[in-house]
């Protein structure tokens, strides 16, 4: 795990190798999985919609852009800076899924996350701490997985809540 400044190396180990009590951790490892192209979030937006909240279907169109957008712009970062992901020959630290093919930093799971979050909190302000208490814990599966350093899920949360930032601004114009 070279490369990495050591607080980030220590808190990845303590969090891939505690508190993995079997049903957490199958859990843990299904939400993570939604999260994946942003599913868990496009899911929970039509969840919304259905349940009549939103506008005829608005939630569902700006959380769907949001994600995608800020997934293109994660995957552009990815590219310039290109860390590696977590790796090691340790069995405590192996990955609990299959890692992604792409770079660690920032983690796309995060960013589209936290974006999303923003997405949700312009439509319904009331439950921004579930939104965003939500877009921690995905965050957080994915050290808990294996597949990224504490700082990748920093860097998405910022690059997502910068993402959802700039949607809140669209939605109040």
């Amino acid at each position: 795990m070279g490369g990495q400044n050591n607080l980030d190396v220590r808190l990845f180990i303590a969090l891939r190798t505690r508190g993995h009590w079997r049903p957490l951790q199958a859990a843990l490892i299904v939400l993570t999985q939604l999260g994946n192209w942003g599913l868990f979030w496009i899911m929970l937006a039509v969840g919304f919609w259905l349940a009549g909240a939103g506008d005829r279907g608005v939630v569902v169109a700006m959380t769907t852009a949001s994600v995608y957008l800020t997934l293109f712009l994660n995957f552009a970062i990815k590219l310039v800076l290109r860390r590696r992901r977590p790796a090691s020959s340790d069995p405590d630290l192996r990955p609990l899924v299959r890692p992604p093919a792409s770079m660690s930093f920032p983690s796309s799971h995060a960013a589209m996350s936290f974006a999303a979050a923003g997405v949700f909190t312009s439509f319904f302000p009331f439950l921004f701490p579930l939104f965003y208490g939500l877009a921690l814990l995905m965050s957080l599966t994915r050290v808990y997985v294996g597949v990224h350093y504490p700082s990748d899920i920093l860097g998405g949360a910022i690059v997502g809540l910068a993402a959802g930032g700039a949607a809140m601004l669209i939605l109040n114009l």
